[in-house]
């Protein structure tokens, strides 16, 4: 008897434990990019540009918001996570603002083999809350291939932003890089309509 009351004891006190361990954790924030419909001045061109989804290191494109204190090493955000790829988002963020843009005839991600005038490739070469010294940053790093399917032609350009942040936390740089994504559409329209005016 005394010892089922002893085992009755401790399971009531182990799981009443672990109970309240759970309730003590906060709960888990997830972001996206989402960045405003800003209209850049453009000429209208009858061409269909398919945008591809970046690439990326699989470190890079994980669901984890990543920082790092030094060149070497990075770590995640134990409590905050992004609510996709963070290709698939860019991905998506360049589809739309291009297609609300309206200067191109047809804007489509789709993976249906539909012909297309040119191709948008990237790579995501950073994207990362990086503390130097008392200060931090948000830092996005792309490189964009524009590509002529009819004659094969290669146009490329990097983009490269780094803003500092007004606080040290998850929330604050995704901010920031919301305002760094529009940054980079605005400059990649730019970019478009100067390749395709030549």
């Amino acid at each position: 008897m005394i010892r089922f009351i002893f085992s009755l004891v401790f399971i009531i006190v182990f799981f009443n434990g672990c109970i309240s361990l759970t309730k003590e954790l906060p709960p888990l924030s997830t972001y996206s990019i989402d960045v405003e419909n800003k209209k850049v001045e453009g000429k209208y061109f009858d061409i269909s540009i398919k945008v591809n989804e970046p690439k990326a290191l699989s470190s890079l494109n994980s669901k984890e918001i990543l920082y790092s204190k030094d060149k070497t090493s990075q770590e995640a955000y134990a409590l905050s996570r992004w609510s996709d790829k963070p290709s698939k988002l860019i991905q998506k963020n360049v589809a739309n603002f291009l297609t609300n843009q309206n200067t191109y005839k047809l804007i489509s991600t789709s993976n249906i083999k539909i012909d297309s005038d040119y191709v948008l490739n990237g790579e995501i070469q950073t994207l990362k809350h990086q503390f130097i010294e008392d200060n931090s940053y948000a830092i996005f790093s792309i490189r964009v291939y524009l590509i002529n399917t009819n004659t094969q032609d290669v146009y490329f350009k990097n983009f490269s932003y780094k803003k500092q942040l007004n606080q040290n936390n998850a929330k604050a740089f995704v901010q920031e890089v919301d305002n760094i994504t529009l940054d980079f559409l605005i400059d990649l329209q730019k970019f478009i309509q100067n390749k395709l005016s030549k």
